[in-house]
Formats: C-alpha cells, sequence, structure tokens
C-alpha cells in the first residue's frame, strides 16, 4: 500500500457542516470513548432517547416504505442504532420482535466483556487468580484468538491484559498524583499478552502470572457489532446499517444511493473531516483521545496507553479510521487494529494497516499546530475530503 500525507487546516480552524445536508444517511455518534467519531447519516434524523437511571427500553420507527430504525443507549450510554431492510415478504418478520433480538444480542456479548460486571466472564476470569487452566465460552476463545493476531502483527501495540495499568491511572486522576515510575512497574508486571497461554482445541486458557487481568475495552464494542450483523444475516435482513459509537457496518444496498459515512473532524463537532462510501458492504472503525484526556496535576494525558512502557501514548494521533469494503474483515478486527495504531503512531500504523490487508485513515497535530493525515492508497478510493 501507498502511504499519502497530507497537511490540512491549521491546528484549531473550525470548518463547515454544509456538507451535512446532503448525505443520505443522518446519524449522529457521540462518542464517549474516543476522538475522531464518525457519523452515520440516515434517510430521517431523530435525537436518540434520553438514558435514563433504569434499563431503558430501545426506540424502533419505520424510516421510510420497507425500512425501521431501532436506537437504544447501551455499554456505559453509548448510543447505539440499527437501520435494517426487511425482506419483501414483510409479514415474516415483526420489526419489534427483531429489534427485541438485536438488543438482546448487544446485551449478550456486552455480559460477556464488561470488566466492571461482576458475573461477566471477564470479571470471571479476572477473579480467578489461579496458573491452572480456566474454561472459557467460544465467544470469549474467538476475541482472544483474535487479539493474539492483533498482538502479534502489531508488535505488541495491542494488549488486552492492561486493565492494571488504566485501573493506576484512572486512580491518579481521582488522587491528582501522576504514578511514580515504581508504581508503573509494579503494575507493568502483571500485564502483557505474553503471560496467556491459549489452549484452542480445548477452549482453555492458562495465565503464566495469576495477577493477569483482561480488558476488551479496544475490541469488543467491534465484536458486538459484528455479531448483531450476523444475527440480521440469519434472519436474511437484505440491507442494513449497525453503528455502535464509532464502529459502523452496513451491507446490502442503500435502496439506490451509496452508504456514506461522515467522519467527524477532529477539533470542531459541527463539521466533518470527510465522507467515506462504498457501494458494498463497509466496515468502518475508529479510535482516538479527543474527547476522554486524562487531567492530572494539570497536565493532559491521552487516554490509550502504551503497553511497551505503562504511559500514555506521547504521539499527537488525533485520530483513527480503519476500513474495509469487503466481508474479509471483521469490525473487531477493525476496531483492535485502530487502537494498536493510537499507540504505534503514524507511519508504523500505516505499516500495520498494510500487514492486515485493510485501509486506513490517521489524523495527527504536527509540531507546527497543523492537523496532518496520511492514508492508505486504497482508503482514498474511498474517500472525500469535506469542502
Amino acid at each position: 500500500m501507498k502511504m499519502e500525507t497530507i497537511r490540512r487546516q491549521p491546528f484549531g480552524q473550525k470548518r463547515g457542516a454544509a456538507s451535512c445536508l446532503v448525505i443520505s444517511i443522518i446519524f449522529i455518534l457521540l462518542v464517549a470513548a474516543g476522538i475522531f467519531t464518525l457519523q452515520s447519516y440516515l434517510a430521517t434524523r431523530d435525537p436518540l432517547p434520553e438514558p435514563v437511571s433504569e434499563k431503558p427500553s430501545f426506540h424502533f420507527k419505520q424510516v421510510r416504505p420497507g425500512w425501521w430504525e431501532t436506537t437504544n443507549y447501551i455499554y456505559f450510554d453509548i448510543p447505539a442504532r440499527v437501520v435494517f431492510q426487511l425482506p419483501e415478504k414483510e409479514e415474516r418478520i415483526d420489526p419489534e420482535v427483531l429489534s427485541k433480538q438485536i438488543w438482546n444480542e448487544f446485551e449478550r456479548i456486552g455480559n460477556i466483556f464488561n470488566p466492571f460486571d461482576p458475573d461477566s466472564e471477564t470479571a470471571r476470569l479476572n477473579r480467578a487468580g489461579t496458573r491452572r487452566t480456566i474454561p472459557v465460552s467460544k465467544e470469549m476463545l474467538e476475541v482472544l484468538m483474535l487479539s493474539r493476531t492483533l498482538w502479534l502483527a502489531s508488535n505488541g501495540a495491542f494488549d488486552p491484559t492492561m486493565l492494571p495499568v488504566k485501573q493506576m491511572w484512572e486512580d491518579a486522576v481521582q488522587s491528582q498524583q501522576i504514578p511514580s515510575n515504581r508504581e508503573i512497574t509494579k503494575a507493568m508486571a502483571h500485564a502483557g499478552f505474553d503471560k496467556v497461554e491459549i489452549i484452542k482445541e480445548r477452549s482453555e486458557i492458562r495465565r503464566k502470572d495469576k495477577g493477569v487481568r483482561f480488558d476488551f475495552g479496544g475490541i469488543a464494542k467491534g465484536f458486538a457489532v459484528d455479531k448483531v450483523t450476523a444475527l440480521l444475516r440469519e434472519h436474511e435482513i437484505p440491507a442494513a446499517l449497525v453503528a455502535l459509537s464509532g464502529e459502523i457496518r452496513t451491507f446490502g444496498k442503500n435502496d439506490d444511493t451509496p452508504w456514506r459515512i461522515g467522519l467527524q473532524h477532529p477539533l470542531d463537532m459541527n463539521a466533518l473531516w470527510g465522507v467515506v462510501s462504498s457501494d458494498l458492504d463497509i466496515c468502518v472503525s475508529t479510535s482516538g483521545n479527543y474527547r476522554q484526556p486524562l487531567f492530572i496535576s494539570g497536565r493532559e494525558f491521552y487516554h490509550i496507553f502504551d503497553p511497551q512502557t505503562g504511559r500514555p501514548v506521547s504521539e499527537k494521533i488525533l485520530g483513527v479510521t480503519t476500513l474495509c469494503s469487503s466481508k474479509k474483515a471483521s469490525n473487531a478486527l477493525l476496531d483492535g487494529t485502530a487502537t494498536a495504531i493510537t499507540v504505534t503512531g503514524m507511519d508504523e500504523g500505516i505499516k500495520l494497516a498494510e500487514r492486515l490487508g485493510i485501509e486506513t485513515l490517521i489524523v495527527k497535530k504536527s509540531r507546527t499546530g497543523e492537523i496532518e493525515e496520511a492514508m492508505t492508497a486504497g482508503f482514498k478510493t474511498h474517500y472525500e475530503p469535506a469542502q
């Protein structure tokens, strides 16, 4: 793949959002966990339901003949939306029943990978202070195997065993004390995917260090989108868009127009940086640090941590978009790769995308305060810069 690096507008300069009006898919993603949020634009636009203290019920409605939309807040109030086209024989599928199944599937995946839910499989693994083999579910094995692939391909930049480091820095925000070298070394002693053995044939794992604890936040949302997409295909849904935060997947035809996904400007909530589109199935993932920096003792730190150092990443990556327009890639792969590229930086990130056979756009702040972007040659075929 050929890398192209382009300097864009001066740092902080606003861009107009007029292009939003002509995009056929209206969907605004308020990304709680990253920068460079994607917006998927659909034919109609309604605000997402307000989150409530009790478990929220989903909203669903018909948006145009044959098309239905269902929305909800899930996974700590992350906005999610699914738009699907019913088969020609609509009587075979009740859209409300299908919507319930969609949110049940999202919940099922969340119940596996949420490390803060004491009843989740991840939490149970983290509590199991043993070096003995531990059986894991089919879904957990699948994510662990993909995590291993990404860990090897990225030379350790993607690592789902960083929970001790993450919690140390979150505690530092509360105490307003930057972690000492000794504290970082202590947390890192129990991190590292090389300490995890996967026994695929028996669907088991063994930890060489019983203090290893997992956090799949860099891959689980993409995996959830994959599973909901599979559910829709099982019901023979001809076309759909599935969006969870910065994870978006489409398949089938958007009537007579291509699927178009707006990339939000990393520094201006009211503007677009560009648009990606495709007549084929398209998977898109984003990662970054624009909205969730850590503030400790008057200093700002990235919320994504380098598995090699145990410290926040240092390169000023504003956003990473990974993309694939065929069925060969999963959103879980794109999700994890976007996280890894945020750690590796621009140059190595392009090489990583090339090794994995996917496309990427990387936006960062230069030393002079300008915004720079670099992309693979294949990404450019789907990309239109905002005017």
